[in-house]
């Protein structure tokens, strides 16, 4: 009787333990699944004037909110989702906006309206239907390249509505860049010209410094072709890539299409993708071949920016000029020593996105999480 009696007194405490684990799974399953919840994936089409926007929403919409600006003009934010994505998505909102005219968003017949004015004007439109759907008081923006310079001047006329902001190999002085590479052009034909070489090899140098010159002297109104030139044909002929420190990490537009599991993350057709390119050339002729783009110049205007910011650039990116970013953190004289940051990655070209993604990552949430919140 008493082993009866011991039994069930064992037996009821077992029974009480396995109801309790029950219930605490019961409980970490409810906690699981509304954490799934929080996390999103949606796409939008945000209405601007004559057009419409494409927006991907991914991470968690009670976090602070991030929106990326892409390259280009012309680029496009789908492949930002794997190279930026992963360090950030899981502690933010991110929107990845396709620009006018760009990626997925609906095609620019009317080339009058790709220029910086209405990219503000989209850009604000934006913001505020991001704002009212996600129920947020200001947004975080992140840009790259030209999107680096595409938020300060965003910011110049609506800082309020910015938290802040990451300019990723940016620039504010167009002059600077376009000078920069020209000049460091010119300097290394002219050394190459001193060794031995042959004499076609010394002819097409010589060429290049004439045409280099040329391009200077202009005012850079018809660029598109030059620029072009002077970043993609030019530097192999003079032993360098503009865009790359390591050129083994290039992605090409072949490499895009044979990852299928990049083109079902960035949710791409292949006819889609390949209309990707041809968006591209419309917006980056009709930016480029515009002398007021090519000549913009906002180093003394940045003053006036009061927004935290983190000024990010590959000590090898020749596309902006090297010692853009620093020229940008010190034109940032109305923020103070903890409201700036500038970081130079070593080894890195004008894609640390590419090329060093972990660090660019952990400059970036590190940034955001101490000022974005």
């Amino acid at each position: 009787m008493q082993k009866i009696r011991a039994f069930l007194k064992n037996g009821s405490k077992f029974i009480l333990i396995i109801s309790f684990i029950g219930l605490l799974g019961i409980v970490l399953s409810c906690s699981e699944n509304k954490t799934t919840k929080k996390i999103i994936d949606e796409e939008l089409m945000i209405h601007v004037p004559e057009s419409q926007l494409y927006l991907r929403m991914r991470g968690n919409p009670e976090k602070p909110l991030i929106i990326n600006l892409h390259g280009g003009p012309g680029g496009y934010s789908g492949i930002d989702i794997k190279l930026m994505g992963p360090g950030l998505e899981d502690k933010f909102l991110v929107a990845y906006l396709d620009q006018r005219g760009c990626g997925k968003s609906l095609a620019c017949s009317d080339t009058a309206r790709l220029n910086v004015e209405q990219y503000i004007q989209d850009l604000d439109i934006v913001i505020d239907s991001l704002l009212n759907r996600y129920n947020k008081k200001q947004v975080n923006l992140m840009g790259s390249s030209w999107g680096g310079m595409y938020g300060f001047l965003y910011m110049l006329s609506n800082q309020e509505k910015i938290k802040s902001y990451a300019c990723i190999d940016g620039k504010a002085n167009s002059h600077y860049q376009n000078h920069s590479l020209i000049d460091y052009e010119i300097k290394r034909a002219n050394e190459l010209l001193q060794t031995n070489i042959s004499d076609s090899k010394r002819n097409e140098l010589k060429l290049i410094i004439s045409e280099l010159n040329r391009i200077k002297s202009s005012n850079f109104e018809h660029f598109h072709t030059d620029v072009n030139w002077m970043k993609h044909k030019v530097p192999p002929k003079l032993g360098f890539n503009a865009y790359f420190a390591d050129t083994s990490k290039i992605i090409s537009f072949k490499d895009v299409l044979q990852d299928t599991a990049l083109m079902k993350l960035m949710k791409y057709s292949e006819e889609e993708y390949e209309q990707v390119g041809e968006k591209a050339e419309i917006v980056n002729r009709a930016f480029r071949n515009n002398a007021e783009y090519n000549n913009i110049n906002i180093e003394k205007e940045l003053a006036l920016i009061k927004t935290p910011t983190v000024v990010i650039q590959g000590d090898q990116d020749y596309v902006v000029g090297l010692g853009h970013a620093e020229l940008i953190y010190n034109a940032l004289s109305g923020l103070s020593s903890e409201n700036k940051e500038l970081h130079i990655i070593q080894e890195t070209g004008h894609c640390p996105a590419i090329e060093e993604p972990e660090k660019l990552a952990e400059i970036l949430s590190a940034f955001f999480q101490r000022h974005g919140s």
